[in-house]
């Protein structure tokens, strides 16, 4: 381990913060530290070092191995460095028989101080500082929905069918609830902000609620909250799974986003306006305007995987294209309604939680800033079903279709400007190669269900 320049770091800590992050660890008796971060594809990496080092990495940073930042695969950038957020200190729930415990979010540095271009938590703040820029507060928060099923193989885990045939806002089976309200309190024991939580759709779906928090701040909590809900499935048993479409008859899971814009300073609403027909400002139907002309190229990133586009698909409350609407689930922006003097939410309802939260919040806000900065105009909103509609008939509306696979999605995130500068080349340049290899794989793969169609033709 050796030094950076400190004073580069994507946001400098300020020393009070750090010593305030060295008397909480000294006063919970805090033997380890996880040191977090994302890589490209979303998921959260660790390393633990002993609480005594914490100060000297605050200051000094971690030294790593930067392949961990694309799942192992080596890059010229071998060396890179962990600097603790010391804003983001979580003292951990004790466990019996354990050592106590805590976790830092970490920046991806060089050793200039200056941000990997790989780091997704840096690829986010460079947008909410152009955001800051313009006079902007980007704030978000969440419905997380997944499945927990009962343990079996990877390949051969079935929904609970035996013991939860419950439905949407049911109370179910104690095994899901007691899991659920295990997943709640562990959560607000590390300070996350949640929401609400009940039971979804399909049999042994789940719904849990972030509330609205700064960017950085809330994709952190998504890593922490996925993590969780997966360590509590597994220690009552059960297995959880964020998958978009699990199931070919069953209700998808999505991650919606409850986005809010608020000014810089001041922290008043720019979403409403009472003074407008419909309450919507004008500066909302510029940030819903840009989105929806991106709406094709973020799809690769809002919906990262090829199960992914079988839940857009499925016709179950998932948007199969780009329009807006007061009231329809099936837009993929959504304006629910609000009180005069609230805060008015845009809900982009594409994404899956399978996504990598930084890189998604970082392109819709992206695209939302370049609706703005060009005055982009959304079509009439709609809450008709457009299923049936053909392409002649979305014509004449001004209605794209989102991508139907993630082949599609590729190829529209690469000729999209905008992406690409919301991204930075880096990653975006890695985000097409493995999604593009990862769908040449699936394109050969041959499935259980082709050889049941067509094995004695």
């Amino acid at each position: 381990m050796t030094g950076f320049n400190y004073d580069a770091l994507p946001t400098v800590p300020e020393p009070e913060a750090i010593d305030a992050a060295l008397a909480s660890l000294a006063e919970h008796k805090i033997v380890l530290v996880d040191l977090q971060f994302s890589d490209i594809a979303g998921g959260m990496k660790a390393l633990t070092i002993p609480e005594n080092l914490v100060d000297r990495t605050f200051r000094q940073g971690y030294r790593f191995d930067g392949a961990a930042m694309t799942g192992g695969a080596r890059q010229v950038e071998l060396d890179l460095y962990l600097a603790p957020d010391p804003h983001t200190l979580v003292i951990l729930p004790p466990r019996e028989n354990a050592p106590r415990r805590a976790q830092l979010f970490c920046w991806v540095v060089r050793r200039d101080g200056q941000p990997f271009a790989g780091d997704p938590r840096s690829t986010l703040q460079a947008q909410l500082a152009k955001s800051a820029e313009a006079g902007f507060d980007y704030q978000v928060g969440i419905e997380m929905e997944f499945y927990l099923l009962a343990r079996g193989s990877q390949h051969d885990a079935a929904i609970l069918p035996a013991i939860d045939g419950a439905g949407y806002f049911d109370v179910g089976e104690d095994v899901l609830s007691g899991t659920r309200d295990e997943v709640l309190a562990t959560l607000q024991a590390m300070n996350i902000g949640v929401g609400g939580a009940h039971h979804e759709t399909g049999p042994g779906q789940q719904e849990l609620d972030l509330l609205h928090a700064g960017g950085i701040r809330l994709a952190d909590q998504i890593i922490t909250t996925r993590q969780v809900i997966r360590s509590v499935a597994q220690r009552r048993g059960l297995r959880a799974t964020f998958m978009a479409k699990p199931f070919p008859d069953a209700p998808g899971s999505g991650m919606h986003l409850f986005q809010r814009l608020m000014s810089l300073p001041g922290g008043e609403d720019l979403l409403s306006d009472p003074e407008s027909g419909d309450g919507v400002s004008s500066i909302a139907r510029h940030f819903i305007g840009g989105q929806l002309a991106h709406a094709q190229g973020m799809s690769a990133v809002l919906c990262t995987t090829v199960n992914s586009y079988k839940r857009l698909a499925d016709g179950h409350r998932a948007p199969r294209h780009a329009t807006w609407a007061r009231v329809s689930q099936a837009s993929l922006i959504r304006v629910p309604s609000f009180t005069p003097g609230g805060f008015a939410d845009l809900e982009l309802r594409s994404p899956d939680a399978m996504t990598n939260p930084y890189l998604a919040m970082s392109v819709a806000l992206g695209s939302a800033l370049d609706g703005i900065r060009h005055g982009e105009e959304p079509s009439a909103p709609l809450d008709e079903n457009l299923v049936a509609y053909d392409d002649d008939e979305l014509n004449r509306l001004g209605v794209t279709r989102l991508p139907t696979s993630l082949g599609e999605a590729l190829d529209a995130m690469a000729s999209d400007d905008t992406i690409r500068e919301s991204l930075g080349g880096y990653i975006f340049d890695q985000v097409l190669t493995v999604k593009r290899a990862e769908w040449i794989d699936y394109r050969r793969h041959v499935s259980p269900w082709e050889h049941l169609r067509y094995g004695d033709l």
